[in-house]
């Protein structure tokens, strides 16, 4: 990013969207005194208020790494593979924004309540009466959007129930009746670790939207204190590391991460050699917090909330034009392809399989 790309790039670029594989699938409360973790697991976020992500602070998205954290004895291959993955697909990591993320939406109490409907998109009647009581009862905003994309996500935070919906392949029809084919519903969402039970969930690895999407305001105020998610195109077969319940990965080998599975950005990597604002925020918050494979999909990427409902509100101004380049030094609409460019995914660290997983 130190100088505008060419064009032709940006449009080669922009085919990088992430289209995942279909999958089955800011809390009220003032944040619990922190507590020196064991040595070798995360240390709870010191120093501030309930992280912006809303979850407990305890939980595993919002815990800090300590700087010396025990690797994977495979790490280096591990990440061998997703460096792969990024110069086989596009070439790029890239950040999901309107396409293939989410919208956040905090409603209110007078939010009017839905009943959805269960669409069985993937002809799984069982699971109706599974995901019921999620679709019973929904604040859904009148003007309400869904990602672009096949997923069409949408996450939902009520502040005054303390509960939490994220919808996978959610739609209203003609009549206004809106359905889902699967996600999941969260009580107590301020003391949940961002973690849904088990199938429950829009994500392949049941772990909710709102506990890793990186939000227009955390680049506004240049801080994000949570871990980030990562997706990549090969994960491995039958594996997922806590604080996933469940995969769907598809490749064999050892060497291929396991959904789940924890990463942090190398501690010695220089961040302030970044060029874009945000790349430093986003880059810090891998080094401190770190990142948890969410997903498999079509490209190397990280997701940040769909800014969609925010330009209805503001003139139809797309915020990450200006916090990904506010230099101008790529052609506009390529900012959400290159802003990470310069974080390399060498110095990526695959962290052992089930780190931070509470002992009983």
């Amino acid at each position: 990013m130190k100088r505008a790309i060419p064009v032709a790039l940006a449009v080669s670029l922009s085919l990088a969207v992430l289209s995942p594989q279909p999958s089955l699938a800011s809390g009220p409360d003032q944040a619990e005194a922190a507590a020196r973790a064991p040595a070798g697991h995360p240390r709870p976020s010191l120093g501030h208020h309930r992280p912006t992500n809303g979850f407990s602070p305890r939980g595993p998205w919002n815990t800090r790494l300590p700087r010396h954290v025990p690797l994977a004895p495979n790490s280096q291959a591990i990440v061998n593979n997703i460096k792969s993955d990024k110069e086989n697909n596009y070439g790029s990591w890239a950040i999901n924004t309107d396409t293939y993320s989410t919208p956040i939406y905090h409603v209110g109490r007078r939010t009017p309540k839905k009943r959805w409907k269960f669409s069985d998109c993937l002809n799984l009647p069982e699971l109706a009466p599974v995901i019921a009581d999620s679709l019973a009862a929904v604040p859904t905003p009148d003007d309400m959007l869904v990602s672009q994309g096949t997923d069409a996500s949408v996450t939902i935070y009520q502040p005054s129930t303390d509960t939490y919906w994220d919808f996978w392949r959610a739609e209203r029809d003609a009549a206004g009746q809106w359905s889902a084919c699967w996600g999941g519903k969260i009580e107590n969402y301020s003391k949940n670790p961002g973690i849904f039970e088990n199938p429950l969930g829009a994500t392949a690895t049941g772990l909710p939207f709102g506990a890793f999407t990186i939000r227009i305001e955390e680049l506004r105020r240049g801080r994000i204190d949570h871990a980030l998610n990562i997706v990549t195109v090969r994960t491995r077969a039958g594996c997922h590391a806590w604080p996933a319940t469940r995969d769907d990965g598809f490749v064999e080998g050892e060497d291929i991460p396991c959904e789940g599975q924890r990463f942090r950005l190398d501690p010695t990597f220089d961040v302030s050699t970044l060029t874009s604002p945000a790349a430093r925020t986003i880059a810090r918050a891998m080094q401190e917090y770190g990142l948890i494979m969410t997903d498999k999909g079509g490209a190397l990427v990280t997701y940040a909330e769909d800014p969609r409902p925010y330009m209805a509100e503001n003139g139809g101004v797309d915020p990450y034009t200006a916090l990904f380049d506010p230099d101008d030094l790529v052609p506009d609409g390529s900012e959400k392809y290159v802003v990470l460019s310069e974080i390399p995914v060498d110095r990526l660290q695959a962290l052992p399989y089930d780190y931070g997983r509470p002992t009983r």
